[in-house]
């Protein structure tokens, strides 16, 4: 196993163990088997067992399963023996490769979860990063977050919009070794995070906090990192139109709101505005405007992804395309939309 691999499990290891366990070393070791302690007969049937358990606990399949007994023998048979080892964590740890490599989208948690008498994120990861690199698992195995996209979005309850941003975002950040030495989980979680922002779909830190099993500092810290990221592989175009269009597009934005957005950067430009030299804040002030006058569709929050720039920025602007559109203007748009949308109705 190479030592970039190892280095960089060591650094997901670091960013994952912040939870304290609470459970006390006596409660422990009344539930170990150490190998020494038995025949390597008993082992393999201690060690099947607590697979058993923790698979069908876990709704884990049965190709993954056999997998993670697999790997208790390659493993057992690199080490020479299990000796020194507890088995109710090899049997926990075996599995846990096997859900890596088979993209199960199951993390620590859940393992500690499952068999928390027993079983801690600390003991489990470190032992499972002993098992992959004793037996030569395919690093990348254990780097992957899309498996968990699926998982949080459904938990969720949003959109396929949603699920689709979020694979964009870690598809992007991944290449540019954004997600190096990251928990999978964490960046998968951040992404959902981002993705909801891009999108439009209103979920918390908390919310998704909740279901990934992973901080709100997590997300907070990993969600900035993937959006600093995204500004420099997404660059906004050079027109506050044509970025319009673009976030628009990105957040599902009302076509209304989108066609209004545009008429405030038209006149804005035939009363001279600097939207030219600052399309993306120009831009992006013209929808916050837009979305408030239309009945707020999008969120200055989503809004504020797009630039590196305060938020306030976009929020000052907006306030000074006030004066591009008159009252009778606005009230002729709203009526020509209003005819529109009741067409259908009366046909």
């Amino acid at each position: 196993m190479s030592d970039e691999f190892i280095e960089e499990i060591d650094d997901i290891l670091s960013d994952v163990l912040s939870d304290v366990d609470s459970t006390s070393s006596a409660e422990i070791e009344q539930n170990i088997t150490f190998g020494q302690s038995v025949s390597a007969e008993r082992q393999t049937a201690i060690v099947d067992d607590r697979t058993d358990q923790l698979a069908a606990e876990l709704e884990i399949p049965a190709a993954t399963v056999e997998l993670a007994k697999s790997l208790r023998d390659q493993y057992r048979n690199q080490r020479g023996d299990l000796i020194g080892t507890a088995l109710e964590l090899i049997a926990a740890s075996c599995l846990y490769c096997a859900v890596k490599v088979t993209e199960v989208p199951l993390d620590p948690t859940d393992f500690v979860a499952a068999d928390e008498t027993v079983v801690t994120r600390k003991a489990l990861l470190r032992r499972s990063k002993d098992i992959a690199s004793t037996v030569g698992l395919d690093p990348s195995a254990f780097f992957g977050s899309e498996q968990y996209v699926d998982r949080y979005c459904g938990a969720l309850d949003v959109t396929d919009a949603v699920n689709k941003r979020a694979r964009e975002i870690i598809e992007i950040t991944e290449k540019s070794g954004l997600s190096s030495g990251k928990s999978p989980s964490g960046w998968a979680a951040a992404a959902v995070y981002n993705a909801c922002l891009d999108v439009g779909e209103k979920r918390t830190q908390q919310d998704i906090s909740r279901i990934a099993n992973v901080s709100e500092v997590t997300i907070r810290n990993r969600y900035q990192e993937q959006r600093a990221g995204l500004r420099q592989a997404e660059p906004l175009p050079a027109d506050p139109i044509a970025v319009i269009d673009h976030v628009a597009d990105a957040s599902e934005v009302t076509s209304v709101t989108r066609e209004l957005a545009e008429l405030l950067i038209e006149n804005a430009r035939t009363d001279e505005y600097p939207v030219d030299e600052e399309a993306t804040l120009w831009g992006l002030a013209a929808l916050r405007r837009a979305s408030r006058l239309m009945n707020g569709d999008i969120k200055l929050k989503t809004l504020s992804q797009y630039t590196d720039e305060d938020s306030e920025e976009i929020s000052t602007r907006a306030r000074q395309l006030r004066s591009v559109l008159s009252q009778v203007e606005l009230k002729n748009f709203r009526v020509k939309h209003a005819k529109q949308t009741s067409k259908p109705d009366q046909e």
